[in-house]
C-alpha cells in the first residue's frame, strides 16, 4: 500500500529508538547487497546505535560507487546519508562519511564555501570511527580546498595529516586517494621531479594497461606526461583510461579524461583538435556541474578555454552549441584569481596604512581573523584542522611580522594597518 510521506514520517517519529532500528535491520535485510549498495549500507548505519567498522566498510563501498558516478547522481547519495534519520544522527561517526562525500562533490562544483563546511563536519565525525579511511580522505580533501582557495602551505598541512594517519586493516593502499592527491599538489607546485620520484615508487608506466583501482594513479601520470612534455605518450594513455571508464560507466572518470585529452592534444600541436575535445568535454561535464575538473589544470586549461570562447564568437566550427552559456561564464570566473589579499591592500591604502615588514601568508590571514574573534589557540587548531602547535607557530610568525609583543597588539596593530576591519 501507498502511504503519504508524512505519514510514513509521523510513523517514523513515533516509533522508538529501537523500533526505529529494528526497521532499519529489516529494511537493510530486504536490500539486494549487489544492486542496493548505497540503501542497504545507510539502512545497516541506521540500524546500529554505534556503527562498527563492518558497518563503517559498506558505508566505504558505498560512498566509492557514488563518486565513480559523480556529478548529481553521486550529489543524492550523499544527501539520502545526510537526511537518513536516526535518533541522534546529525552526530553519529558514520554520518562523517557523508560530510566527507558531500565535500568532495561541492568541492568539484566549486562550491568551496560549503565544502569546506562539511569536510571540517565530517572530519571531526569521523574521528570517532575506528575505520580510518574517511577520517584520511576528509584531510586530503581539506588541502584540496585549501591549495583552490590559494593556501599552499595550509593545504600542505592537511595532506601531510592525512598521510600520517594510519589505516585500517580493510583498507587496500589501492584505495587510499591521498597519495595521488599529494602527488597533484606536488604537480600544482612545479615540482615535477618529485611527482616524478612518486610515480617510479609507485611502478606505474605509460605502457601498462590500467586497472580500475589504480585508475586515479594513471591519471596523475597522465599530468606528469604533461608536464614533462611529452603530449603524445599522455594521449595515448588517456585514450585507454577513456576506453575503460566508459566500458564501466563511470561518468566522472570519463569526464576527468576529457579534461585531460583536450591539453594533450593541444600541447601536441593540435590546437584544432584540442579546441574541438575541450568543446565535446564541456558539453559532458555541465549537466553534471562539474567545474574544479577543469579550473584544477591551471593555466593551460585556462588558455585552452579562452581560445575556444574566442574561437567560438569568429564561428570557425569549435562552438560548444551544447554547452549552456551561464557554465561557460561560471567556469570563466572559477579562473579569476582570488581577490581576497587585493581587497585588503586597497583597504590598507584607503585608511592611510603601511605594509607589514614582511607579508603574512593566507593561512597567516587566517589565524590573525580567529584571534581577532577571540578564538583560542585549541579552537583555532579545530577550526582550521591542524595540530595547536601549528597555530602557536603561526601565532608566532604573526607576532614577529607585525612586531607585536602579544596577540592583542596584534590584532590592534592589524586593524591600524587595514589587515582587520
Amino acid at each position: 500500500r501507498f502511504f503519504h510521506p508524512l505519514v510514513r514520517s509521523a510513523v517514523y517519529y513515533a516509533a522508538t529508538a529501537v523500533q526505529r532500528r529494528q526497521a532499519h535491520r529489516a529494511l537493510a535485510a530486504a536490500c539486494d547487497p549487489e544492486r542496493d549498495v548505497v540503501p542497504r549500507a545507510w539502512h545497516l548505519a541506521a540500524a546500529a546505535a554505534r556503527p562498527g567498522e563492518g558497518v563503517a566498510a559498506e558505508l566505504a563501498a558505498a560512498a566509492d560507487q557514488a563518486g565513480s558516478r559523480g556529478g548529481y547522481a553521486a550529489l543524492a547519495t550523499y544527501r539520502q546519508g545526510l537526511e537518513a534519520p536516526a535518533e541522534t544522527s546529525a552526530q553519529l561517526p558514520h554520518v562523517g562519511m557523508a560530510h566527507v562525500g558531500m565535500a568532495e562533490v561541492l568541492y568539484e562544483r566549486d562550491e568551496l564555501p560549503a565544502a569546506k563546511g562539511h569536510a571540517t563536519q565530517g572530519v571531526a565525525l569521523c574521528q570517532q570511527l575506528a575505520y580510518t579511511q574517511p577520517l584520511a580522505t576528509g584531510l586530503g580533501i581539506l588541502a584540496r580546498i585549501r591549495q583552490a582557495e590559494g593556501d599552499l602551505a595550509g593545504a600542505r598541512e592537511a595532506i601531510d595529516q592525512a598521510q600520517r594517519i594510519p589505516l585500517s586493516p580493510q583498507v587496500v593502499a589501492l584505495h587510499n586517494p591521498v597519495p595521488t592527491w599529494r602527488a597533484r599538489l606536488l604537480l600544482a607546485s612545479g615540482e615535477v621531479a618529485e611527482a616524478a620520484r612518486w610515480a617510479d615508487g609507485r611502478g606505474i608506466s605509460v605502457t601498462d594497461q590500467p586497472g580500475y583501482p589504480r585508475e586515479s594513479e594513471y591519471m596523475v601520470l597522465a599530468r606528469l606526461l604533461l608536464a614533462q612534455q611529452k603530449p603524445a605518450q599522455a594521449v595515448a594513455l588517456l585514450e585507454r583510461l577513456h576506453r575503460q571508464a566508459e566500458a564501466h560507466a563511470r561518468t566522472g572518470s570519463i569526464i576527468e579524461v576529457q579534461a585531460l585529452g583536450p591539453l594533450a592534444l593541444a600541447a601536441g600541436g593540435d590546437l584544432t583538435a584540442g579546441m574541438s575535445a575541450l568543446a565535446d568535454a564541456l558539453a559532458a561535464a555541465a549537466p553534471e556541474g562539474y567545474v574544479r575538473v577543469f579550473v584544477d589544470e591551471g593555466a593551460p586549461m585556462a588558455r585552452l578555454l579562452a581560445r575556444l570562447a574566442t574561437a567560438s564568437r569568429a564561428g570557425q566550427g569549435v562552438s560548444p552549441a551544447a554547452v549552456p552559456l551561464p557554465y561557460m561564464e561560471r567556469l570563466t570566473r572559477a579562473f579569476q584569481p582570488d581577490r581576497a589579499i587585493h581587497a585588503a591592500a586597497t583597504t590598507r591604502e584607503a585608511r592611510g596604512g603601511t605594509e607589514p615588514a614582511e607579508p603574512l601568508s593566507n593561512r597567516e590571514f587566517q589565524v590573525l581573523r580567529l584571534l581577532a574573534a577571540g578564538k583560542s589557540n585549541q579552537q583555532i587548531a579545530d577550526e582550521l584542522v591542524v595540530v595547536v602547535d601549528t597555530v602557536k607557530k603561526h601565532v608566532g610568525h604573526i607576532l614577529d611580522k607585525l612586531e607585536a609583543s602579544n596577540r592583542t597588539q596584534a590584532v590592534a596593530r592589524a586593524r591600524v594597518l587595514g589587515l582587520l576591519p
